[in-house]
């Protein structure tokens, strides 16, 4: 008995060695909020830089950015002396005839975005740049209710933009 005994707690023993290395592999915790390893957590989001000509974009751009960085948890938005904060601006909004019909009336028509966010850290040290751009179609037939397409067109485009950054944040950091 006392053989069987000797191996079982050498058996136990070398268990629990083995699960100890194979644990210890090189894992580290991280913090749970954040980028750059806990030291961008907060950000402040100023309203998006809009140097197109359509006067509403900047503020659909804004909400669903902030919307989506502050859905993410990584983030506690615009609070002062936050660790950075981003610079979007609107580089171009094009519309563009997307279907016609028989007659050569424009039925539907495709607005395309382009953005570029930068982000920085607190002292104003440059992080990094990122270029989006999404287009959306939508429907033009109804003079009366095109611009509410539009502008409806923007808020999708927005938040499709706002979603891809969340995700690049995510994978990059």
């Amino acid at each position: 008995m006392r053989k069987t005994e000797k191996r079982i707690s050498l058996f136990i023993i070398s268990v629990v060695v083995m699960v100890t290395i194979l644990c210890s592999c090189g894992y580290q915790l991280v913090q749970d909020k954040g980028i750059f390893g806990g030291d961008i957590t907060s950000l402040y989001l100023p309203i998006f830089k809009n140097i197109t000509y359509e006067p509403h974009a900047s503020l659909y751009m804004s909400d669903a950015f902030a919307r989506e960085l502050t859905s993410s948890g990584l983030f506690t938005m615009n609070k002062e002396n936050s660790d950075g904060y981003i610079e979007g601006t609107i580089r171009m909004i094009r519309i563009l005839p997307a279907t016609m019909d028989k007659y050569g009336v424009v039925v539907e028509k495709q607005v395309s975005v382009e953005i570029v966010l930068a982000l920085y850290k607190r002292n104003g040290a440059f992080v990094k740049r990122w270029h989006f751009s999404d287009t959306e179609v939508y429907r033009a037939d109804d003079i009366n209710a095109e611009d509410y397409n539009k502008r409806n067109a923007l808020r999708i485009v927005s938040g499709r933009m706002a979603r891809k950054f969340a995700a690049v944040i995510l994978i990059d950091y």
